[in-house]
């Protein structure tokens, strides 16, 4: 994530500020009137944090971009349909066999910064004129 920042414009001096606040984070359960003992965050975000939305939406932008540089398939204007808003993914194509082409490379793209795509979530719909397009 914070190469992703850097290749945004970010300075230095803000990505390792944010690194600071993003490391070695403890956390507190509480459970009805019990508070538990302090838990180290190993991995993932802190829920809750006001800087993680717009941290999400350049590691998504990155991987939207990453995606966007060669692809085949439905145009609007001369550009490529591949949408995003907030956590959702808009993928277009003229037919099943490229839309499916498209979500391959958002899933490899996706991977590296450590976005996963919730299978349970997702949704396919072709639509064409042509009868044989699915």
């Amino acid at each position: 994530m914070y190469n992703i920042l850097t290749e945004f414009g970010f300075p230095m001096k803000l990505v390792k500020l944010i690194k600071m606040c993003l490391n070695e984070t403890y956390t507190r359960v509480r459970v009805g009137k019990h508070l538990s003992d302090m838990l180290f965050i190993k991995n993932g975000l802190k829920q809750g944090d006001s800087l993680l939305p717009l941290l999400f939406n350049f590691v998504l932008e990155y991987c939207i971009m990453t995606v966007q540089v060669n692809q085949d398939g439905l145009k609007l204007n001369g550009t490529h349909l591949l949408l995003a808003y907030a956590d959702d993914v808009n993928i277009f194509g003229g037919n099943a066999y490229t839309v499916k082409k498209k979500k391959e490379a958002v899933l490899v793209a996706s991977k590296d910064p450590g976005l996963e795509v919730n299978a349970d979530k997702t949704k396919y719909m072709v639509m064409s004129r042509d009868q044989n397009a699915g």
